[in-house]
């Protein structure tokens, strides 16, 4: 179900607002002020599979929710 997602972009700090289906979709989107990859924190920490609401991130390996990069 496709849901506003808010995140800022820590690549140009701009807010985003974005319609977009985590379940369906992922985690990962691209900015759409400066083009880079960011991950949708925010509804990582709350959705019902991270009871916990734990979050791994970190600069070097990302977090679980990333996707695998692809040769």
């Amino acid at each position: 179900m496709k849901r506003e997602c808010v995140e800022i972009c820590p690549h140009c700090e701009q807010e985003i607002t974005k319609k977009w289906d985590v379940e369906k979709n992922g985690y990962q989107i691209t900015c759409p002020n400066c083009g880079k990859k960011i991950m949708l924190c925010d509804e990582c920490l709350h959705s019902e599979d991270n009871e916990g609401m734990r979050c791994d991130w970190s600069e070097d390996l990302g977090c679980f929710r990333k996707p695998k990069e692809t040769k």
